[in-house]
């Protein structure tokens, strides 16, 4: 499947907002119609309401699974709500939940803004039929960008039919940007028995079951002691790095129930 960079400077991108229905109106044309010169990664757009949205990955080759999407301002206009599902037949109604609703009553955030008006704000999006990552610039902290992956990712598991996860903020109509959880990596011990907020998978290994929580890690910040975001002080992987002046990337592995899941795609 061919990756697309889509991106809030291209000619005829859409705008992304703090109004209620924004967001929705992006990922409408970076999954489903494209827009300008940019083809649309190839999703379906399964079920809509006004302002509310699930959206279907490729089917074939992928679990499926599909990314509902409240953007009615369900605590603030400011942010959408989101959440998967194994299936669907309506917005907001599905089997096989992740998460759950014990798990979280309100799934995981993505903020489009910190302010509730017309004010554009910079996005850039990654994907492919099998996954997608949002990141937007919404004005809470200058240069850092909130994010939100969905999709399936590298299992390895053969013919994983439940390889898919969902990743997003962890609270609701904040600036704080300790809810963000995209760019959090453990760092502590343990990093296939311990989660983060606001990580999911489908379902574990074996299959049976409902979503459970996982956390992600890498083989350059294993060491490391506390826990950090990719790239800050307490990360052992320096930038730039002295010999060659580059930046060193690892996967990040998804860890949980004490073995590695699999890694997250590249998109």
């Amino acid at each position: 499947m061919t990756v697309r960079l889509y991106k809030s400077t291209d000619a005829s991108a859409p705008s992304l907002t703090g109004q209620v229905g924004s967001l929705v109106a992006l990922l409408d044309a970076v999954l489903v119609n494209g827009y300008g010169s940019q083809t649309a990664a190839g999703w379906t757009k399964a079920y809509s309401a006004t302002n509310k949205a699930s959206y279907r990955m490729v089917t074939s080759g992928n679990t499926g699974f599909y990314l509902d999407v409240d953007d009615a301002a369900p605590s603030t206009a400011q942010e959408a709500r989101m959440r998967s599902y194994e299936t669907m037949s309506a917005v907001a109604t599905g089997t096989g939940p992740f998460p759950t609703s014990a798990q979280s009553s309100f799934g995981v955030v993505c903020r489009k803004s910190n302010t509730a008006n017309a004010t554009a704000r910079p996005w850039y999006i990654v994907a492919d039929g099998s996954c997608v990552y949002v990141f937007v610039d919404a004005g809470d902290v200058t240069g850092y960008a909130t994010g939100l992956y969905f999709g399936d990712f590298f299992s390895y598991k053969s013919g994983d039919p439940y390889g898919c996860a969902i990743i997003g903020r962890s609270g609701e109509n904040t600036s704080n940007t300790n809810i963000e959880m995209l760019p959090y990596i453990w760092q502590q011990s343990s990093p296939l028995t311990s989660t983060l907020n606001g990580h999911y998978v489908a379902r574990g290994w074996p299959g049976v079951g409902g979503s459970i929580p996982f956390a992600k890690h890498s083989s350059l910040l294993a060491m490391a002691s506390g826990t950090g975001v990719v790239g800050s002080a307490s990360s052992f992987a320096p930038y730039p790095n002295g010999p060659d002046s580059g930046l060193e990337l690892a996967p990040l592995w998804i860890g949980h129930s004490g073995s590695v899941r699999g890694y997250l795609r590249q998109c």
